[in-house]
């Protein structure tokens, strides 16, 4: 399975498609659920574990919230719908200064579990898929800096 990462143009905001339903029937609900904790984990202790709680009951909760929004996300039931009602991914990381290199580290932690995963490549690649365009969306920082005209070099 490759795990391409793809760069942002900051501001793009890519259509995606739904992972196919066999990577929630091959992981099960359970599986999601341990899926998302082991990566929580692990994002917790990333380059960018500062945008998550450090606190475990508070990292606890974030997990919970999180996994509600993939297990829908990949053809569950709608338990994050029913709980939180529509989801505006701009918003909801708009407290976060979040660049492509954050965007990158958190794919990259995924990337780390899903390898450790024993779903077949065919429910990977379309769960990748979905993550690597659908977090596109997150990135709300530009770092294409440029100098001031009259900045003079040395």
């Amino acid at each position: 399975m490759d795990y391409k990462i793809t760069k942002t143009e900051f501001g793009e905001r890519p259509d995606y498609e739904l992972p196919k339903p066999i990577f929630l029937e091959e992981m099960g609900e359970k599986g999601l659920v341990k899926l998302f904790d082991e990566f929580y984990d692990l994002v917790a202790q990333s380059d960018i574990g500062n945008f998550f709680p450090q606190d475990e009951e508070e990292l606890q909760k974030i997990k919970g919230h999180n996994v509600k929004f993939f297990i829908e996300a990949c053809g569950g039931p709608k338990y994050y719908s029913e709980a939180v009602g529509h989801f505006d991914m701009i918003k909801a990381h708009e407290p976060f200064s979040i660049t492509e290199k954050a965007r990158t580290e958190w794919l990259g932690c995924m990337e780390e579990i899903l390898r450790k995963s024993t779903v077949s490549d065919e429910a990977k690649k379309s769960f990748w898929d979905y993550l690597e365009k659908f977090s596109k969306h997150t990135v709300n920082v530009n770092t294409g800096l440029k100098l001031p005209e009259d900045i003079v070099k040395v």
